[in-house]
């Protein structure tokens, strides 16, 4: 019986392979091999749809990290603990981001609210990033000591940062 259901397995994956016009690119191994394909313009359709996958997850992670400091610091007893935890996320990400945008993965390569402005105005766009990695390491090492009174000052300059970014070069939601 188990023989049977894998030859009629088989046959079904390569049915739908035939149907699909053969294999389909292979997808990249992780996210900085397909932005290092777009970015050297020899990206695939699975490599600009991977970056773009990537870039809205890792921002996502972002965001929800926000969303749980501020929750914590309303909290009448908040986590030091997840703080800083969020803190340390936000702050690793922050040297990526430049890297989430290689040529080729903006709104002409699908949806995304990623702006044009992103590339056509690529050198503001890289101080807003960097000045948001200065900020987000500052804020993580704030976090890191576990002084809620400090934490709760920085961030004000955390979230101006997010914002510095977000104003310029991302698209509403719809």
């Amino acid at each position: 019986m188990k023989s049977w259901l894998t030859v009629a397995s088989v046959a079904a994956l390569v049915t739908v392979a035939a149907c699909n016009g053969g294999d389909p690119a292979p997808a990249p191994e992780n996210q900085a091999e397909a932005a290092e394909n777009v970015a050297a313009g020899a990206g695939t359709p699975t490599d600009i749809a991977a970056v773009m996958r990537a870039r809205h997850e890792h921002y996502e992670e972002m965001g929800d990290a926000m969303k749980g400091l501020g929750r914590e610091l309303k909290a009448s007893s908040p986590s030091v603990e997840t703080i800083q935890r969020h803190a340390a996320l936000i702050a690793g990400y922050g040297p990526q981001i430049l890297t989430w945008f290689p040529e080729g993965s903006g709104p002409e390569a699908g949806e995304t609210r990623a702006k044009a402005e992103i590339w056509s105005d690529a050198a503001t766009f890289r101080e807003r990033a960097q000045a948001f990695e200065a900020v987000s390491a500052r804020f993580n090492q704030t976090a890191q000591t576990g002084n809620l009174d400090a934490i709760r000052a920085g961030m004000g300059e955390l979230g101006n940062a997010c914002k510095n970014c977000h104003d310029r070069f991302r698209a509403p939601e719809d």
